[in-house]
């Protein structure tokens, strides 16, 4: 399991504890990459010593994308999953649902459910429309039914085949985003994502004002940087306007 440090709080801290309560049918090892600009303070030192493996490298060198990638390329176990510091397990079967559609073949990349925090209306909302009751299985061949919901995909709670990974990889050249920019390639590619409502983490920091809007102006910028609009105009005929 990978886990990207930056700057952790005493909640961050906690995150490799939950991980180290699942219930799963075999070895995990946890590497950490911590990209703070002093990788010496408590918070960091507790994860540090809470992992198996542990990397430091500068802030300047992080990439969302290169960092994942750098991370896949060390991995020697044949699932690889990406958690974020600050996403919560919630209960010890969060491992277990995640990578079972990966184990049974039904899929080679998939994410589980985040649930937000309390009181934020837009996150609930964005987050109900996201993240369904239901399982999904997707393929390129579903764009047409269910639009931009395709092609998302989040690697805060994640799973991957490791060497269908390492083949595919993150896209280095967008600044965020990445895991749609990955998603986009797997199902580009033929290969399936499974979404997997049981694999939950609590997760979501409130947004408002101008950073949320700055965000939704990221969103449309990449989409269109990444071809999916086209995508979704030639699938379903119809344009942006119509989802």
């Amino acid at each position: 399991m990978v886990l990207l440090v930056y700057e952790p709080t005493d909640y961050d801290a906690a995150t490799p504890a939950l991980v180290r309560r699942q219930v799963y049918g075999g070895p995990v090892t946890i590497a950490a990459i911590d990209s703070s600009a002093d990788s010496t303070r408590p918070n960091n030192a507790a994860i540090q010593a809470a992992v198996d493996r542990w990397e430091a490298i500068a802030p300047a060198e992080f990439g969302h994308g290169a960092t994942r990638n750098r991370a896949a390329d060390a991995c020697t176990t044949p699932l690889i999953v990406y958690l974020s510091q600050d996403a919560h397990p919630m209960g010890d079967g969060w491992l277990s649902a995640l990578t079972a559609p990966l184990v049974g073949g039904a899929a080679v990349a998939a994410y589980g459910r985040q649930r937000p925090p309390g009181g934020d209306a837009e996150r609930e909302a964005t987050f109900g429309f996201l993240y369904p009751d239901e399982p999904e299985i997707k393929t390129k061949a579903d764009i047409a039914r269910l639009g931009l919901r395709a092609f998302h995909f989040s690697d805060v709670t994640s799973a991957f085949v490791a060497d269908v990974l390492r083949r595919t990889r993150f896209p280095e050249d967008i600044p965020t985003f990445e895991d749609i920019g990955v998603a986009k390639r797997l199902l580009d590619d033929g290969h399936a994502l499974a979404y997997v409502p049981d694999a939950v983490v609590e997760h979501g920091a409130a947004m408002a004002g101008r950073r949320l809007v700055r965000r939704y102006r990221q969103i449309g910028a990449v989409y269109e940087h990444l071809g999916i609009f086209s995508d979704l105009r030639r699938a379903t005929g119809r344009g942006l306007l119509s989802q």
